[in-house]
């Protein structure tokens, strides 16, 4: 393994410049808390915390449902996101739990997330990394721990493996599955969350395993796992009852998971085919989903034995949709305007995945070439692990500015590496990214203008269909200037490597003095350089940042586009569902449906609006008549406004995955 001598000279330092006590087999939970601290520090001292005040109002509250039923009430709980994109999460000592930004972008539904944080929860409730056999053993996991935060070390991955080395035994994998998925059903979320999430990551493992290889390699194997849920109370088909499905189908309906939902009543179907309730909350799902002829059934079926009022309901709601649907049939749109108009997309898409080809090859090949000079510097930095740097000190003060070489050092190559790698290709055999993405929304757009009789659902979109060209033309436009961002900063790099690498060289001929520091003499010679590197490859890290931001931008465009293809703006009662997942989540509904074709915008942009309100403290009203005063897209303005373009686009992902998620599909598709 690359980089393993700075691993080990990193141990010793990193231990002493911590005052991390001992722990013994019995330690209190105040030793537990003190030393989770000092990791903490570390932890934070040493890769990028995100501070986008969503995403973390997301995990909080997920996090304080679930803490709020835990047994071990002295623990201080806290959780933080990491910039990183890997999948992962992990857990040390006294209630400090961490989660990959990757991870939050994988979650297809806040009862997935709160199985993962169920799951490292009940590792600090169990306090498997303070419980060991022997004191060696735990000893050995404290000193890997802490090797791990050491600067320039994350850069290759080693942090992410924190999960690893505090895993004393797979058996305490198993026991906090168990554990976590209790949580999350005492705290009222679903409990087949757990196995769906486990489900999703077979699917990414067969086709992109390098995503999730850190998580692999720190938890059991997926199958083993679900093996091992299966017996619990929570999910054994023995032991749940139907009226626990019941309850379950129950709040993913009342959470907006309406394909989850009418999954799990058709299941509850199968057994109780009398069940009035479970048919009647399926035929609401079915018509959240645009199922119409297939939801009218269920709900005409069901509703009068449910109560009065249930058919009333049910009877307003059919009626409503058959109006909505004769109106719409009533329409005979000219639809060659919209096919000249996709296949000038199309041309465009084909022009800008030529455009962004070579591009991509020469970012991959700067990479490259990049990952090998850093190689070369590491190595050469000195073993400083005899030497323990007091608080404030020259030497503590040198370090703490490595420590921040080693943050940008890390943003700059990640965030352009996933830029540049994330457009993909159109090449045959080779089809994949941002790119794939786009050619495939266009190819479904096509389908219905290709049809003498569109349903009325395609009828419903056609309208939008000039906004969702426009949206992915944007979206190539920001992944060409997503890759000429992310290959301007590794030039920036490239000269910042040079100045890291004077640095280094400089340091192999500094001397600790008597007192155990940095001398005064070599500090005055090493401090321009340090400054000068720490300068360089800030800027290298800003422009790669500015880079992964384009590339979110595209992924939020391609999402709002997906979220206008569901066609909810069909009726009115259709978008009222839609409407209850956005309140479900940020607590307003957005537009009505009359202001909808009143004001002329789509179902996708009234998502992004009440999204980027919520991040930037505006009403969605407001969000879309300043889009609509200004010219710019939703996409566009939340980037003027200085929102963070990944929380946009975990969030409109989260939306349309209310409607699409299907784990079982995914499940089928692998074998």
């Amino acid at each position: 393994m690359p980089f393993r001598r700075i691993v080990v000279i990193a141990l010793s330092i990193a231990m002493m410049s911590a005052s991390i006590p001992s722990p013994v087999l019995a330690t209190s939970t105040s030793t537990e808390v003190q030393i989770g601290k000092e990791y903490d520090k570390q932890i934070t001292d040493s890769t990028v915390v995100v501070t986008d005040p969503l995403l973390n109002q997301w995990v909080n509250d997920i996090s304080t449902k679930l803490w709020a039923q835990t047994a071990r009430k002295d623990v201080p709980y806290s959780i933080k996101i990491l910039d990183v994109a890997d999948i992962n999460a992990f857990s040390t000592m006294g209630g400090y739990v961490y989660i990959n930004e990757g991870t939050l972008d994988f979650v297809q539904s806040d009862d997935e997330l709160a199985s993962i944080i169920g799951h490292e929860t009940g590792h600090i409730e169990r306090r498997h990394a303070v419980t060991a056999q022997n004191k060696a053993s735990i000893l050995n996991v404290i000193f890997g721990v802490a090797s791990l935060f050491f600067p320039l070390v994350y850069r290759f991955g080693q942090l992410a493996q924190a999960g690893t080395l505090a895993r004393i035994a797979r058996d305490d994998e198993n026991e906090a599955d168990k554990y976590g998925l209790m949580l999350m059903t005492r705290a009222g979320y679903d409990p087949d969350a757990m196995p769906s999430f486990m489900a999703h990551l077979g699917a990414v493992e067969s086709t992109n395993r390098d995503l999730i290889s850190k998580y692999l390699a720190d938890h059991p194997d997926n199958k083993k796992r679900l093996a091992n849920l299966n017996g619990d109370p929570e999910l054994n088909p023995n032991l749940r009852t139907d009226d626990q499905r019941v309850a379950q189908a129950t709040h993913d309906f009342d959470t907006g998971r309406y394909n989850i939902a009418s999954m799990k009543f058709s299941d509850i179907l199968k057994r109780r085919p009398d069940d009035a309730t479970a048919r009647f909350q399926l035929g609401q799902s079915q018509l959240a989903l645009g199922q119409l002829s297939k939801g009218e059934q269920n709900l005409a079926g069901a509703a009068e034995k449910v109560s009065p009022q249930a058919k009333a309901l049910a009877d307003v709601r059919i009626k409503a949709l058959r109006d909505a649907e004769r109106r719409l049939n009533l329409l005979h749109p000219d639809l060659a305007p919209l096919r000249t108009m996709l296949a000038t997309a199309q041309s465009n898409e084909t022009l800008s995945a030529t455009a962004i080809a070579t591009r991509r090859q020469e970012g991959l090949d700067q990479i490259k070439s990049l990952r090998n000079r850093i190689e070369n510097i590491v190595y050469g930095i000195p073993d400083l692990s005899r030497v323990k740097p007091r608080k404030d000190s020259r030497l503590d003060t040198l370090l703490h500015n490595v420590n921040t070489m080693s943050k940008s050092l890390d943003t700059a190559t990640n965030k352009t590496a996933e830029t540049i790698s994330g457009v993909g290709s159109l090449e045959r055999n080779k089809e994949g990214g941002l790119l794939k993405e786009n050619a495939d929304i266009l190819n479904e757009l096509s389908a219905p203008l290709k049809l003498d009789n569109p349903p009325p659902q395609a009828l419903a979109t056609f309208p939008s269909y000039p906004g969702m060209f426009a949206s992915i033309g944007a979206a190539d436009s920001d992944m060409v200037r997503g890759v000429d961002a992310a290959r301007a900063s590794l030039a920036i790099l490239d000269v910042g490597l040079g100045d890291l690498d004077l640095f280094v060289q400089e340091l192999r001929h500094a001397t600790i003095d008597v007192t155990g520091d940095l001398g005064m003499s070599d500090y005055h010679r090493l401090e321009p350089l340090m400054t000068k590197a720490v300068d360089s490859l800030n800027k290298a890290a800003v422009g790669a940042t500015q880079a992964s931001q384009l590339f979110n931008m595209a992924r939020s465009r391609q999402l709002q586009t997906r979220i206008d293809m569901l066609g909810v703006q069909e009726s009115a009662d259709r978008y009222a569902t839609f409407q209850h997942a956005l309140d479900v989540r940020f607590h307003t509904k957005g537009l009505d449906f009359d202001q909808l074709a009143r004001e002329n915008v789509t179902p996708g942009q009234v998502a992004a609006a009440v999204i980027v309100g919520a991040d930037t403290n505006a009403a969605p009203q407001a969000i879309l008549a300043e889009a609509k005063a200004s010219g710019k897209s939703i996409v566009d303005l939340a980037n003027s406004r200085g929102m963070y373009a990944q929380s946009l686009e975990i969030f409109l992902g989260i939306l349309y995955l209310n409607y699409t998620d299907d784990p079982d599909k995914e499940a089928r598709g692998r074998t």
